[in-house]
């Protein structure tokens, strides 16, 4: 597997009905600071930035959508076909994102996308996964904040969102959907110090790819955080499930949450999560769970 990380050279911008994107889908969206999630946390960033991560590890990059065709295009992924990527023929929205698919002829591996963009256009994120291999095979994201924000200092607020992933395996192939709600808890006052972030991942379901709900999954707790001075954030996710022959809770996931707070108010969190763990009736089997969300501050 490719393991090199590639620089995105742009997002994906969705039309709105003022049509802000370009028709010939040539007017890419400028992110002022690009860099993988190892650069999180950056100390010369500060809050009047913009940013756009990607995935360390991952190899999509030069992602850019055509609203003229609703669709778009990512290079770099090994045996996509073309590259193009238009919505899928069997689960076209999943919990508010919109899904793609590499639905090319001549395709040698399907690929799922995500895409999903706030009401605002401030913020923005993409997941690309294959379940085309027998380990976890290729995929990125990218997740951005556009323009500036003023962070609070003081007080507390709750952030509210959609959430939805593509599930992969090692030691087999295939593909899932899953979908949750997000929610985070951010003390503004302790932005002087670290671990002003927490939150949660409840209600998650899998679904298989005609969109047929499949199975629960635990809640996945996004453990308490650091939050840089730009407002970029990141922790730890994990879960337990309950192990019916052990009669008590056992470690099911684990992984990272990475995000950036946003809006003209500092009121939305873009950001991604990617867990993973071992099917507990097969321990051969591996999991990957890489997935997105963009949660808004209640009132």
């Amino acid at each position: 597997m490719f393991r090199q990380a590639a620089t995105i050279a742009a997002i994906m911008a969705v039309a709105s009905c003022s049509g802000s994107a370009g028709d010939d889908g040539t007017n890419l969206v400028t992110i002022g600071v690009s860099g993988d999630i190892d650069d999180v946390g950056d100390p010369t960033l500060g809050p009047g930035d913009p940013i756009e991560r990607f995935e360390e590890e991952g190899q999509a990059s030069a992602i850019t959508y055509d609203p003229g065709t609703d669709t778009f295009t990512v290079d770099n992924l090994a045996f996509d076909g073309t590259g193009v990527y238009d919505r899928d023929d069997e689960v076209a929205t999943l919990n508010g994102f919109r899904v793609y698919e590499n639905n090319n002829p001549t395709e040698r591996r399907a690929y799922k996308a995500l895409y999903l963009e706030s009401a605002s256009g401030l913020s923005r994120v993409a997941v690309v996964r294959t379940g085309s291999y027998l380990g976890f095979g290729f995929g990125g994201f990218v997740y951005a904040r556009d323009g500036e924000v003023v962070l609070p200092t003081t007080g507390q607020a709750t952030f509210q969102g959609d959430y939805a992933g593509l599930r992969v395996f090692s030691g087999q192939g295939g593909i899932q959907y899953t979908t949750a709600d997000a929610e985070l808890i951010v003390d503004f006052e302790d932005f002087v110090s670290t671990r002003a972030v927490e939150g949660t991942l409840t209600n998650r379901q899998i679904f298989d790819t005609s969109g047929a709900l499949v199975d629960t999954l635990p809640t996945l707790i996004l453990a308490t955080g650091d939050i840089s001075d730009a407002g970029e954030l990141t922790g730890n996710a994990s879960s337990q499930r309950f192990d019916a022959g052990a009669g008590a809770f056992v470690d099911f996931e684990e992984g990272n949450y990475y995000g950036i707070i946003g809006g003209a108010d500092a009121d939305e969190i873009v950001g991604v999560i990617v867990v993973q763990g071992t099917d507990p009736d097969d321990a051969t089997i591996g999991f990957q769970e890489t997935g997105a969300f963009i949660a808004i501050e209640t009132p």
